[in-house]
């Protein structure tokens, strides 16, 4: 069974409070999850698990978004969350609140509040949220951008290097949390592993991702 979105802004402002069948995961974030639609990272997901998967991940959104229509449409990954018995919540997200930003006076605020040096923030709030439910979390943090050419997001590399060892030492302490980084299967020298934006994974790259971030679910179950 898998419930994969045809209809990602009806669907993302609408995703199931309850799941659709035992061991059901759940994934929400931006567009690095959504890309591809039904050839994205959860389909791979649902594919290599053999579960339920809703995908209510939309692209272009933010952790926490400012504007009210916007949270409304799916766009505030945080409200992507409305609760229930899931197994699993998968999810991405940080960079579209960091995008144009990066490198400049306003970076360091906005990390800050997405996790900062003390592990708190707007990312620790929602796996909080999601792990009182009784749900594990996997949090797949960014890969680098291809080398073939800068993109609108390679200024915010180091900010994503943050996040992620800020994430590994979160992960450290909650046995509810994996924290899966992409770019330990994505090469940044395989183009073929990117869109024609190099910034989104090509169905490939969403399949490689995938299989090894529900590879990695399955090695933590055993070792839970």
């Amino acid at each position: 069974m898998r419930i994969l979105a045809l209809l990602p802004l009806i669907l993302a402002a609408c995703v199931p409070a309850a799941p659709p069948g035992e061991r059901s995961v759940l994934a929400i974030g931006d567009s690095v999850m959504a890309w591809n639609g039904r050839a994205g990272i959860p389909e791979a997901v649902a594919a290599t698990l053999d579960r339920p998967v809703v995908d209510g991940a939309q692209s272009g959104a933010h952790l926490t978004h400012p504007r009210a229509a916007a949270r409304a449409l799916g766009f505030d990954i945080t409200q992507q969350f409305e609760g229930g018995g899931w197994d699993w919540v998968i999810l991405t997200g940080g960079g579209n609140d960091l995008r144009g930003q990066c490198k400049t006076p306003a970076e360091a605020g906005i990390l800050a509040g997405l996790i900062d040096a003390d592990l708190t923030g707007d990312i620790p709030t929602l796996i909080a949220r999601i792990r009182a439910t009784g749900a594990k979390v996997g949090f797949v943090g960014y890969y680098d951008g291809a080398d073939a050419e800068p993109t609108g997001f390679s200024p915010c590399q180091g900010a994503f290097d943050t996040i992620n060892a800020r994430m590994t030492r979160l992960a450290a302490r909650d046995r509810g949390l994996l924290f899966f980084d992409a770019g330990d299967v994505i090469e940044t020298a395989d183009t073929g592993l990117y869109d024609r934006d190099l910034i989104h994974p090509s169905r490939r790259g969403s399949a490689v991702i995938g299989t090894a971030l529900a590879q990695a679910m399955l090695r933590f179950e055993q070792g839970s």
